[in-house]
């Protein structure tokens, strides 16, 4: 038996493993939970969000780096908010504060919840209906309508940091409902998947001015107009603006000629594959079905992307990059050594602009 949580910025995922004798427990135990909560172990668990927070932001040059990367590059969506809340906030968090957001959001129309293992789906169906049909109805939470403004020009961040430079890169793009979603995916794959990738042979092998370089199709989550990202630690002896001049270097290229059909075919498979491999096991499984139920109103969907990733041409690949590797909509974090007279960290964007 095991069980655990997670908050990222569009949802917070429960995820359990019991043997399949014990559902009816299972659901037992969870309708009364969320009946009848009871917040006792509250204060404890706020000092160990703090204490996460010291951990994985405060003392990490690299969790300091994303955190003002997003709230630089976000200036009017709650993207720009850690998903584990400011500390001063987390500080003043009360019980009432819990109960409050709990009886907001965690209404039965709000919840996603899916079953994956050795289990009857018509008894999983009654036991679900028995157990949970109880539970109060209420309205949905209200909808988030704070959209973020075009971004008017590039912005940079720069984090004061002893550590090893750091660089991160985002453009603006779209939610993952767009049609242009998988054409993402795809270019995410001819960019950096491993070592076969663009930015790897021409950062880290052939001008080694990087030891490590990463693309990410989709930051900080995706229900929402989010980033494509970058991540680029400089290799010892090279600059931030090393490693950015080679990672622009690549993307210009990228952008002026398209992909071939044979390396468009070996990523296409990749990208398939990692999806399948996914499914082997399942926590992954579940995860995926609740996480293209809430994302798309259809757990369908995690199939009918395998359908949509082959669909994807070499001219989808092209217009994608030549539309939103832009300059106007590009955001960049980096660290720095701290230098005498220097703010310890904040956003200034190019040109002066705060």
């Amino acid at each position: 038996v095991g069980l655990n949580a997670s908050t990222g910025y569009d949802a917070t995922q429960y995820f359990y493993s019991l043997p399949s004798n014990r559902i009816e427990l299972w659901f037992l135990l969870e309708s009364q939970r969320f009946l009848h909560p009871i917040f006792r172990e509250f204060y404890k668990e706020r000092d160990v969000v703090q204490e996460e927070n010291r951990m994985r932001v405060e003392s990490s040059p690299q969790g300091k780096l994303l955190q003002d990367f997003l709230a630089t590059a976000f200036e009017a969506h709650p993207y720009r908010n850690p998903p584990g809340g400011w500390p001063s906030d987390v500080a003043n968090l009360r019980v009432k504060d819990a109960q409050a957001f709990y009886a907001k959001y965690y209404a039965p129309a709000n919840i996603v919840m899916a079953i994956v293992g050795d289990v009857n789906p018509g008894e999983a169906r009654r036991l679900a209906e028995h157990y949970f049909d109880p539970l109060p109805k209420r309205p949905l939470p209200p909808l988030l309508h704070t959209m973020e403004p075009p971004q008017p020009g590039p912005k940079t961040a720069i984090v004061d940091s002893p550590s090893q430079p750091l660089l991160v890169i985002g453009y603006k793009r779209p939610d993952q409902q767009d049609k242009d979603d998988p054409v993402f995916d795809i270019a995410s794959e001819i960019l950096s998947g491993g070592r076969t990738g663009l930015l790897y042979r021409s950062l880290v092998q052939q001008k080694q001015v990087a030891l490590e370089v990463e693309a990410a199709d989709t930051f900080p989550d995706g229900k929402y107009p989010d980033l494509f990202l970058f991540f680029v630690a400089p290799a010892l002896g090279h600059t931030v603006d090393e490693a950015h001049k080679a990672l622009d270097d690549v993307l210009e290229s990228f952008k002026a000629q398209k992909v071939d059909a044979q390396t468009l075919m070996r990523v296409k498979t990749k990208a398939r594959a990692e999806v399948i491999r996914r499914l082997d096991n399942n926590a992954g499984l579940a995860s995926l079905l609740t996480a293209n139920y809430a994302a798309y109103g259809d757990w369908r969907k995690l199939f009918t992307s395998l359908d949509d990733l082959n669909k994807v041409t070499a001219e989808d690949v092209q217009r994608v990059a030549q539309k939103y590797f832009v300059t106007p909509s590009r955001t960049v974090a980096y660290t720095a050594a701290p230098r005498d007279g220097a703010a310890q960290a904040g956003g200034v964007a190019e040109g002066g602009r705060q």
